[in-house]
Order: C-alpha cells, then structure tokens, then sequence
C-alpha cells in the first residue's frame, strides 16, 4: 500500500523482470518538482480560505448575518409570499390594501378567498390588521368575509385607518422573523420575503 502510494505520486517506479517487480526511487528532480507542485496547491488552499474567512466569521457571529430576501415574480409570487404566512408560529402583523385584492387578476380575487379559509380555518392563525378604509374593503370585511358567513373569526381583530392617510396597493405581514410584501398594482405583481430578526421587531413596534 505505501509503495502504490509513493507510485501514484511519482516518487517510485516500478519494472518487472523474470515475473519479479522490482522498484527504484524516482529521479531526485522528480521528487523536488513534485514537491514545487504540492507547495503551489497548498499555498493556493491557502490563499482561497483567506478570501472566504469573512464568510465563516459571518456565519460565526449571529449578529452579523446579512437579511435573507426571497423575490417571486407574478400572480404565483404573490401566492408563494402569502402562503409563506400560513407557517406563521404567532399572531400575523397585517397592512392590508383589501380592495386591491378585490380589484386584482381572477385568480388572486380566487385565491384572498381561499387564503382567508386556509389562515382561519385550517391553520388557526390569529391575525392583527389594520385595513385601508373603503366602501368596498367595509363590504368585504364586514359582510362577504368567508369565514364571517359562518360565524365571527375570533382569530381576527381589525381596524380600520383613512384611505387618504395611507394610499398603498400592497399587503405587509410581519410574523416570526419575517417580513412578507406582495404588491398588488396592476403593473407591479410580486411577492418578497425578508428574513431577518432585527427588521422583523422594528415592523413589529411600529
């Protein structure tokens, strides 16, 4: 075993003669210019973990790991975004544009319906919102709310602020430690996820 090693190295050669091998050390040169070449390969090692020591550091050191932000493009981004609420451990921090979600593509105006079953229902996960006051977001809330035809969804509590106050078109979510955006305008369809603990409390003391 150590001569097959010293052979794949180069520092031993091997013949044969009269079915007997035979082995001999390799030229002295040989062995000094494979030493040249590990010296090169152990002093580049060297050189690519000095470049990536900040990294480990990073990972060592809690307090300065960098937010992590996930973007998802279109209707199914926005999906991806709130449904990424449903695993919430704790109650949901909302900003909620509801007429937004009512005047938006078919298929988010199918999927607010089906979200507020999943949150209410399946996953029973209270939720704080402060709602955009309109006609329409009174309608919804007030009257058409699924989980309202049926009985009051005690895991809601509301309120209600001044459209002209705030004139947003997207939905926030604070939860753990994330921050869920979606927008809603028409030519600005996305959903974003934040993930850091610090930002996350600075939303939640707002």
């Amino acid at each position: 075993l150590v001569l097959d090693a010293l052979m794949k190295r180069g520092l031993v050669n091997q013949y044969v003669r009269a079915d007997v091998k035979y082995f001999t050390a390799a030229d002295p040169q040989t062995i000094v210019d494979g030493m040249k070449q590990e010296a090169k390969k152990i002093d580049r090692t060297h050189r690519e973990l000095n470049e990536l020591l900040p990294e480990f550091y990073a990972l060592r050191n809690p307090l300065s790991i960098k937010p992590k932000v996930k973007f998802y493009d279109g209707e199914t981004g926005v999906r991806r975004a709130m449904e990424d609420t449903l695993t919430a451990s704790e109650s949901l921090l909302s900003w909620d544009a509801m007429e937004s979600w009512l005047k938006s593509t078919p298929y988010l105006q199918k999927y607010i319906l089906e979200y507020a079953h999943l949150r209410a229902e399946k996953h029973k996960i209270p939720v704080r919102v402060l709602f955009i006051d309109t006609p329409l977001s009174r309608q919804y809330i007030l009257k058409d709310y699924p989980a309202r035809k049926k009985k009051k969804d005690p895991l809601l509590d509301f309120k209600w602020i001044p459209k002209d106050i705030a004139p947003f078109k997207n939905e926030i979510n604070i939860y753990d430690d994330k921050v869920s955006i979606v927008s809603l305008a028409k030519n600005e369809l996305f959903g974003v996820i934040i993930e850091s603990h610090e930002i996350a409390k600075i939303h939640k003391a707002m």
